[in-house]
């Protein structure tokens, strides 16, 4: 399965975590912006994100910002996304970011919600 809704930008392949794995990547689509406005909320999240969500005009901005970006070519910034029979849940985000094309090196940043903290999710297990 694909991405595919208008504003999701290029198709990202899924599941991208193997075979029967939950967690897929897909690109922030504009009306998440209440996910991210609540997930803001954690102390702990706000901490080390410094994205600047404060409700969710700021997060539909975020995300917008997020579109430029990957249309720019500059900055890919991914949901992470657990699948479920009531449909996908938003856990975490992850970017890779500062590309150049003349740079051999770019740097990638992630983020988890309090509720997927101590799953293993961002460990590899």
């Amino acid at each position: 399965p694909t991405n595919d809704s208008p504003d999701d930008g290029p198709p990202v392949p899924g599941p991208v975590f193997g075979p029967g794995a939950p967690l897929r990547l897909r690109p922030w689509r504009r009306q998440d912006a209440a996910v991210p406005a609540a997930l803001h909320r954690d102390d702990a999240l706000r901490r080390w994100a410094g994205a600047g969500i404060d409700d969710e005009a700021s997060a539909a901005r975020w995300i917008e910002a997020q579109r430029r970006h990957r249309q720019a070519g500059d900055r890919f910034a991914f949901a992470v996304v657990e699948a479920g029979p009531a449909g996908e849940r938003i856990l975490g985000h992850v970017v890779v970011q500062d590309l150049a094309p003349d740079s051999p090196s770019a740097r990638v940043g992630y983020w988890t919600a309090a509720a997927a903290r101590g799953r293993g999710m961002a460990t590899g297990r």
